[in-house]
């Protein structure tokens, strides 16, 4: 890891942006391992508005390399000019834009999950857990405004901490609203 002279201003703006930071939703579905995972955009939104609202920019670029493994910068930018950064190597697997873009993909998600301390959301099959799309379903599904209003009311207690997914049911409420 390397960083700016002095890292004064940016720890403290970290600190405080990782006290907002909760967790990244796994997403997407890897096929070949039926396994889910956070893509990079739900990792960009899960960090992006901690960050700057903390005076926090993320800067990430490819480094040209005789290796045929990828190189990429992940640097957090403060406001004062501070900064603290790392770079990732990573091989590509096929050598092939497809390829390249996989491995970009993929280092982004970790170089940056890193960096912030970010974690994915628990995956652990919790019985008892819903999913996003049963949350959304159980919203979409009231058949009346009371049912409709209970409803929200146990998904909103269930997502409380991820800010994605109450927008999203809080949207799926209006739109099911409006319909009643």
């Amino acid at each position: 890891m390397k960083t700016s002279e002095s890292i004064k201003q940016i720890a403290e703006a970290l600190v405080s942006a990782q006290k907002e930071i909760r967790f990244a939703a796994k997403d997407s579905t890897n096929p070949h391992f039926k396994s889910k995972y956070a893509n990079i955009n739900s990792v960009i939104e899960a960090v992006k508005k901690p960050l700057n609202d903390n005076g926090i920019a993320i800067l990430q670029s490819l480094s040209p390399s005789d290796d045929n493994k990828l190189h990429l910068t992940t640097r957090l930018l403060h406001s004062s000019g501070e900064w603290i950064e790392d770079t990732a190597v990573c091989p590509i697997q096929k050598q092939d834009p497809q390829g390249l873009g996989s491995a970009i993909s993929y280092i982004r998600r970790y170089s940056i999950s890193s960096l912030c301390a970010l974690y994915a959301d628990d995956d652990d099959g919790q019985s008892a857990a819903l999913n996003a799309a049963d949350y959304l379903q159980k919203i979409a599904h009231s058949q009346n405004l009371e049912e409709l209003q209970a409803n929200y009311n146990f998904v909103m207690g269930e997502v409380k901490n991820d800010r994605t997914l109450s927008k999203m049911v809080i949207e799926a409420k209006d739109k099911r609203k409006a319909e009643l």
